[in-house]
């Protein structure tokens, strides 16, 4: 063996290479495991890197001799469920420890490798005093069973520094309260915690108060001293809450200083309606680089432009690189009525279209911030982009690494993009990643003897999303051409996926589901002309 693969850190950069988790799935366990067995100076290392992340404890479990465990097939999914037959020994519980020990990242739950509350009950009460997972430094949570929550003092650590409760229960009793209450105490390092967005007892949120070194949390609605808490923190960087009106109230009777949130980058609030999150922000007078807003009720489009109004007065000599906005889908009876999509844009009057809705216009005030790698828009309003437009808006985004607009809600009417445009724009925007826009397939007539693209092509995008587009029968195999010339990486092609756009019918009165198969269609043809192309050009090599 060469001397080189004796230097431990070059060999913990080959296992972190090994651990892909978006390879093949176990491909990459697999071979850290074999590796594990090849040679002793690699067995260290290998299992550190095979077992640093831990996707649910029923390998620990499945790891002790045949006659410790069992396994059942629970109806009517199949799903095979791991139990404990007896408990473990002197022996078996050492090989517990001995990969327990190297774990850094445990989620307690596999939903695809669910255990018996036995389990967890049996690795609850290890048979010595040190921690059973003594270098665990994140945790997430998500065992809903009352009964189950003494593990969780199991786990806690003065060296867990990410939390995460990834559960819902109202059965809480006095017991689990307790628990919850310690965890503060057993834990003091820890500076990520995320909570449940709707908290099944009061002491999860009051756990924030016993935190004073906290970067990054994410919960529901908290009251005005957990706020005023937070906004002391001098190490948070990352915020994600529920607005509630005390807390708004709070900042008018009580207005914050000028240290309130100091070194806050990411905001994320779900506030009843626009107006309040714009209010709530004026009220702060804090810069966070990335904006993301949720929203019950509306927004109305002068709601909109009154938001891109105050980012653009809010943000002088600040970059914004984030800006997200997104109104919670509405639930609808299915008697109700869902508007027709209208038809194209035809009737203007004074520059502006006849339909109210979100305009090019509306979004010019964001392109004086050429920062921007993310916009994200969602929302109950119809859309009104032009390929101007888009080109406007690429060109002042050179660093554009997202851009998605309405793909839950649709554009509702007609767009007026054409493949002109969307290739305007991977022209500005080389680093793009993630799209959603509405197309308009009516300019997709014929596959032309030369490349579709005209040789501009993005090899990030994987998926691609057009809302509400629209596609006739004819256009299919045209723009799949398209796609597969200009996306050599594309895995799929979405368009109609949401329950918002199934429900509207357009101007002919058509069933979205047609459009939902068309757009299918496209996506498997896509993949099929991404091989044929590879083909071509590996046969073109070997001539």
């Amino acid at each position: 063996m060469h001397r080189l693969f004796l230097v431990h850190e070059l060999l913990m950069i080959i296992c972190e290479h090994l651990y892909d988790e978006d390879d093949i799935p176990n491909a990459s366990k697999k071979a850290l495991a074999r590796l594990a067995r090849t040679c002793k100076a690699f067995h260290a290392v290998a299992l550190n890197a095979l077992w640093s992340n831990l996707d649910g404890v029923a390998p620990l479990i499945q790891c002790l001799p045949a006659e410790v465990t069992r396994l059942y097939w629970r109806l009517p999914l199949g799903t095979a469920v791991v139990g404990i037959e007896r408990a473990p020994r002197k022996a078996e519980w050492d090989i517990i420890q001995g990969y327990a020990s190297r774990v850094q990242c445990l989620r307690v739950l596999n939903p695809l490798r669910p255990v018996e509350p036995s389990v967890i009950f049996t690795l609850s009460r290890p048979p010595t005093t040190s921690p059973l997972f003594p270098n665990l430094r994140s945790l997430i949570w998500n065992d809903s069973r009352p009964q189950t929550l003494a593990f969780l003092k199991t786990l806690c650590g003065p060296l867990l520094t990410s939390l995460t409760f990834d559960c819902s229960s109202t059965r809480w009793d006095a017991a689990a309260s307790a628990v919850l209450t310690a965890v503060p105490v057993i834990c003091p390092a820890v500076k990520v915690i995320t909570l449940p967005s709707s908290s099944p007892c009061p002491p999860i949120p009051n756990m924030l108060l016993a935190w004073g070194h906290l970067e990054e949390v994410t919960c529901g609605e908290i009251d005005t001293v957990i706020f005023r808490h937070l906004a002391k923190q001098t190490y948070l960087r990352k915020l994600k809450f529920t607005l509630s009106q005390s807390i708004s109230q709070s900042l008018t009777d009580h207005p914050p200083s000028p240290q309130t949130f100091s070194r806050l980058r990411e905001l994320e609030v779900h506030a009843p309606e626009l107006p309040s999150l714009v209010e709530f922000m004026q009220k702060l007078e804090i810069h966070p680089t990335s904006i993301r807003g949720q929203v019950d009720a509306g927004p109305t489009p002068c709601d909109m432009r009154a938001f891109f109004a105050f980012l653009t007065e809010h943000y002088v000599g600040v970059k914004p690189q984030n800006v997200s906005l997104q109104s919670l889908p509405i639930i609808r009876m299915p008697s109700v009525a869902q508007p027709p999509l209208l038809p194209p844009i035809g009737n203007q009057s004074n520059g502006q279209s006849s339909h109210t809705g979100i305009h090019g216009s509306d979004f010019m005030p964001l392109a004086q911030f050429g920062s921007i790698n993310t916009i994200i828009i969602d929302v109950n309003c119809s859309i009104h982009l032009a390929d101007d437009d888009l080109a406007s808006l690429a060109s002042a985004w050179p660093h554009l690494r997202t851009f998605s607009v309405n793909k839950t809600h649709g554009w509702v009417v007609k767009s007026d993009i054409s493949q002109t445009g969307l290739l305007g724009m991977l022209q500005c925007c080389p680093r793009l990643q993630t799209l959603c826009i509405a197309i308009d397939t009516d300019t997709f007539t014929e596959v032309p003897l030369d490349r579709p693209g005209g040789g501009v092509q993005n090899m990030n995008i994987r998926t691609i999303a057009f809302a509400d587009s629209v596609i006739q029968p004819r256009a299919t195999t045209v723009v799949a051409a398209f796609l597969s010339d200009v996306f050599p990486k594309l895995d799929e092609v979405t368009a109609w996926k949401s329950d918002q756009m199934r429900a509207r019918r357009d101007a002919n009165s058509t069933d979205p589901t047609v459009y939902t198969i068309r757009w299918e269609g496209v996506s498997q043809q896509v993949k099929g002309m991404i091989r044929i192309r590879q083909q071509e050009r590996r046969w073109r090599r070997s001539e």
